[in-house]
């Protein structure tokens, strides 16, 4: 009898360390950021409150270009437009919204055929991120610009995997992988 209990009493144990271990397993699992979330947490500005702080600076300016990097150890968004005669620079603080720089110089000659994104038609830089974590699987984005190249336009994403970069090209419109180039 006593062993039988013994045996009952050794396989109750193990069965509680085993679902114990699977608990906390599950638990860290859920509590790991995503590579998006990771990203995120240092971007509290959103891309559309950035280009509505370039517009309400540069009210006529249509966007030519939107990049988000990193500088000086914080995320940064540079965004570039133009109008009929001049050209305009912006850089916004990723985190705090704040302004960090601004330009404008008068338009270039050989400038004047500039085109303006459609941003109500591209896909957002969340979609374009997990486009590229996709495409280079276990990769964090890092970088993202959004331009216009010939006629397309066109995301491009720096994803980052065991220290090796890539870059990702996806057309902003169709969300069709254009090309995956490792650095």
């Amino acid at each position: 009898m006593k062993t039988i209990n013994l045996k009952k009493i050794t396989i109750a144990t193990a069965a509680a360390i085993g679902l114990g271990t699977a608990a906390i397993a599950t638990t860290n699992y859920f509590n790991q950021p995503t590579t998006v979330q990771a990203a995120s947490s240092k971007i509290k500005l959103s891309q559309n409150a950035a280009v509505k702080k370039f517009k309400a600076k540069f009210k006529k300016a249509k966007v030519e270009s939107i990049s988000l990097d990193k500088e000086n150890g914080r995320y940064v968004y540079e965004i570039e437009g133009f109008t009929s005669t001049r050209e305009y620079d912006m850089k916004i603080n990723a985190a705090t919204g704040k302004t960090i720089s601004s330009k404008s110089e008068k338009l270039d000659r050989d400038d004047r055929n500039k085109k303006a994104l459609n941003l109500k038609k591209t896909i957002s830089r969340s979609t374009a991120t997990k486009i590229a974590q996709k495409k280079v699987a276990g990769s964090k984005a890092t970088e993202w610009t959004l331009e216009r190249e010939g006629s397309r336009s066109i995301w491009d994403v720096t994803v980052t995997k065991n220290g090796q970069k890539s870059e990702v090209k996806i057309n902003a419109l169709t969300k069709k992988v254009i090309s995956v180039e490792r650095n």
